[in-house]
This record gives C-alpha cells, sequence and structure tokens, in this order.
C-alpha cells in the first residue's frame, strides 16, 4: 500500500515560488502523524548557511551568508541543525517529517544524490533522536519523506526512505495530496502547574546548572509520564476518536448547515501519589534546593480522527519538550555553567511561551525576561520562512513572573521564608537556595515515616 501524506494548497504554491527563480533550495517538512492520517502542516526553508565558525549556533542571522546552489554542497551539520531548532517550536505530536528540495537535478535517479539525502536524514535523525525529552520518540515509523520539485519542469515527486538503518535502503513512492480547504484540527489545552523542591548538593567547583537540570528533567518525565489524562473533566477511552467526543457534546437540533471550528478542549494531568515516591528511601546530605513555581501552557493540536490516546502522548510530549526547550535555552544564555556555594539565594525566569500562527493552528517560541514580541518575528522568518506581524503573536498563554517580593526580600532571610508564597499565575519560574546547615531534606524524613503514618491512618479508620 502506498504511504499517503496530505498538506494544505498553499505548500503547492511556496514551492512553485522558489522553482519559479530556478533556485536550489532545500527545507523541512514539519507535520503530524496519526493511525488516521498523515498531515503536512508547513514547509520551512533552511537559512542560507552562515561562513563565520565562531558564529553562534542559536541564530541564522549572517551578513555574509554562503549560497549552496546544489544538494551535494549542503551542509548535513546545518540542516540538523535547523531541524533541532524548528523542533523546539513545535507543538507536541508533531514532528520533522523530512526534508524538500527543488532543484534543476534529478535527485532520485544520480547516486551521488541518493546518497548526499540518505547522509542528511540519517544525520538530522541522529542529532534529533539524542534528546528523548526536547524531540520525543517518534513512534509510527522510521520512513522519511523526501519531496522534490523540478526547477525545469515544475514536475513534483515524493519519496519516502528509512533512517537510522545499517543496511541498504531503497526509497518508496509516496502520494502526496494537497487539500483546497484549510485542515480542520482539534485543539487541547492544558496548564500544568510546578511546586516542586530538589535537593542540591554543592561540589569543590560549584553546581553544574545544566546537571541539576537534567536531573529535574527525569524526575519531571517519569511524573507526567505516569499522570492520568481528563478531558473536559471527563476520563474518556483511550481507543475513542476525538471527533466522536465532539459530535456527543453537539446538540441534536443544532444546524449542520453550519459549520463551526470546534472548541478547544481543556485538559487536566493527575499524577498517582504512589507514582511519586521513589522505590527506595535514601538519606541525602544535601547543602541547598531548587524550587521550580509556576504553570507551564500547553496547546496541541491534533486531526480530529486522532485518538484519545494519541492526544494523551502528544500532551505528556508537549510538556517535557517545553521544559527541554527553555532549560537548554535558558543554560545556552547563563556566563557560567557553575551557581558557586557563595550565591546563597538565586531567582531565574527561564524564557516564557507565547504562540505564533502558522496556517490555521499555532506552533510556539520563546521570549526571555524584558524581550518584546518583535523577538518572535525573528525567529519565525529565519527557521520557519513565514512573514508575520507583531500583533500575530499571542503573549499571554504564560505571563511573565512577578519578581517584585523577592527583590524587596533582605538576602539575610531564610530560604524557608523566601520559598514560602508561589505566584498564582501562568508564569514559569525557578530559585535556588544554598544554605549549608540543612543536611536532610523534609521530605527524606516524610518518606522514612511513610509506613508508620499509613498504618496509623489505617487503624483510624477501621475503628470508625
Amino acid at each position: 500500500m502506498v504511504r499517503t501524506v496530505y498538506s494544505p494548497e498553499y505548500c503547492l504554491q511556496y514551492l512553485e515560488q522558489y522553482a519559479s527563480k530556478e533556485a536550489f533550495v532545500i527545507g523541512l517538512i514539519l507535520g503530524q502523524v496519526t493511525n488516521a492520517r498523515e498531515n503536512v502542516i508547513h514547509l520551512a526553508r533552511t537559512p542560507e548557511e552562515k561562513v563565520s565558525d565562531t558564529a553562534s549556533d542559536t541564530s541564522y542571522v549572517s551578513e555574509k551568508p554562503d549560497v549552496v546552489r546544489n544538494l551535494l554542497g549542503v551542509s548535513e551539520a546545518w540542516v540538523a541543525d535547523h531541524a533541532k531548532h524548528v523542533t523546539r517550536m513545535l507543538p507536541g505530536g508533531m514532528f520533522v517529517q523530512g526534508i524538500f528540495i527543488t532543484s534543476d537535478e534529478d535527485i532520485f535517479e544520480d547516486p551521488n544524490h541518493f546518497s548526499k539525502i540518505k547522509t542528511v536524514l540519517n544525520y538530522t535523525h541522529k542529532v534529533l533522536s539524542s534528546n528523548q525529552y526536547m524531540y520525543g520518540h517518534y513512534t509510527h515509523s522510521n520512513e522519511r519523506l523526501i519531496l522534490h520539485m523540478s526547477t525545469n519542469t515544475k514536475v513534483l515527486t515524493c519519496k519516502s526512505l528509512e533512517v537510522g538503518s545499517t543496511g541498504k535502503t531503497a526509497m518508496k513512492p509516496v502520494e502526496w495530496k494537497f487539500l483546497p480547504k484549510p485542515q480542520q484540527w482539534q485543539r487541547l489545552d492544558c496548564y500544568y502547574e510546578f511546586d516542586e523542591m530538589y535537593p542540591v548538593i554543592v561540589k569543590k567547583s560549584g553546581i553544574s546548572v545544566k546537571h541539576q537540570f537534567q536531573q529535574i528533567l527525569e524526575s519531571a518525565h517519569k511524573a507526567i509520564e505516569s499522570s492520568v489524562m481528563f478531558i473536559d473533566g471527563e476520563l474518556k477511552d483511550g481507543s475513542e476518536a476525538l471527533e466522536s467526543l465532539i459530535k456527543k457534546k453537539k446538540p441534536k437540533n443544532s444546524a449542520k448547515t453550519t459549520q463551526e471550528t470546534p472548541k478547544s478542549m481543556h485538559v487536566s494531568l493527575f499524577v498517582p501519589f504512589e507514582n511519586s515516591m521513589p522505590e527506595s528511601v535514601e538519606y541525602l546530605e544535601c547543602d541547598g534546593s531548587i524550587h521550580f513555581s509556576g504553570v507551564v501552557s500547553s496547546s496541541i493540536f491534533m486531526y480530529p480522527k486522532a485518538t484519545v490516546s494519541e492526544a494523551i502522548a502528544a500532551v505528556k510530549q508537549d510538556i517535557i519538550r517545553s521544559l527541554a526547550s527553555r532549560f537548554t535555552m535558558h543554560c545556552d544564555a547563563l556566563i557560567d555553567d557553575n551557581l558557586l556555594p557563595e550565591e546563597k539565594v538565586c531567582f531565574n525566569e527561564p524564557p516564557r511561551r507565547v504562540l505564533v500562527p502558522v496556517g490555521s493552528l499555532y506552533l510556539c517560541d520563546y521570549l526571555f525576561p524584558g524581550e518584546a514580541p518583535a523577538e518572535a518575528l525573528l525567529s519565525v522568518r529565519e527557521l520557519l520562512d513565514l512573514q508575520i506581524t507583531e500583533a500575530d503573536v499571542v503573549c499571554d498563554v504564560e505571563t511573565p513572573a512577578d519578581t517584585s517580593e523577592f527583590d524587596a526580600l533582605d538576602r539575610d532571610t531564610s530560604s524557608e521564608e523566601l520559598l514560602a508564597t508561589p505566584q498564582e499565575a501562568s508564569q514559569f519560574m525557578y530559585i535556588t537556595g544554598i544554605c549549608f546547615a540543612m543536611f536532610v531534606l523534609l521530605v527524606s524524613i516524610v518518606i522514612h515515616y511513610y509506613d508508620a503514618i499509613v498504618t496509623v491512618l489505617s487503624k483510624v479508620v477501621s475503628k470508625s
């Protein structure tokens, strides 16, 4: 059976725009794969490669780009880096599906071009799969798309190639269909609240912030994966299609002639108490703690015929991907990755999430404290090859953290007083407190006496 891919009609116009200029272009195919259908949401041209080796890998702006005139001159590392940055902007459930090319070469017949395509796709797959938290697991298949439009004949051809395989791989034909009408998407919104304390152990060289974040991500990933998801306050059957949930709530006497956009579904995640407890009890001699407080906003878009299970996986993936993206961006912005013991209290606000429109749905970007929505326009233009206005950026999904109470606090105030009042807003922040007098976490004590507490409670319940 031939694989079929559906995409909006503007993607065809996008390809023809570059093909008409007879220009060589390579870019990324962004989309979503469900058991019901495979949808492409956008094509994003890869920016021209920078000449300077000293330039930051977080920016694609270059005064003197190195113009690549054919496929053989493409740097697979540059394409993979583009895919890495773009994936941060994708909501959960969406991935880089492959690459597209406009050229006058017959890339599917020439052995050299076939080898180059295979190298680019395999290297990109290796880079993305190296970080499971940021990029998640692509579970449907390891086949990636190659879409080619000839600048001479304007003929469009699509094939797929398996990545990650050490043996010989052959390209398979793919049927690409353009949709004349915009694809409808079901939006699911979730606000996941964090109010967690994590231990910190200070070494002679200080604290590696990146190492601490990695441990926090592992803990958060375990908690979120074990959570139970409710849609609009109800526990749904995982095999049920999202569109069937909409039909059940739709009044029978509603007019069938009007086609309204499906309303957003509200998602709540609940972490079972037993899954939040460690398997074994340990006493930890720690020098301080990191306190995470705030709300992570999550908005995903699913094909309406997708199942509840697929939506659950996408929501969980979106939260973890968002956390990993913020942590990586925050660590990259640090002058020094080590937090020294003499820094007794340190307040940090990772970048907050904003939404940017792409077709009939939204992708995301992240703004550091003090950055204006105009900063997101640069990322959208360079990474997604889209022109939007500042008014198009949705900035109110997460509010900046209110730091006024921390700015006014005296440095001699105890860390317990500093962390007493979390903010009641959709903001995300963390506070690091280092206190050499604290050796055992309160959490360890509670865990240690957990069995005794449960026994006492059970006796009280049985007597009553």
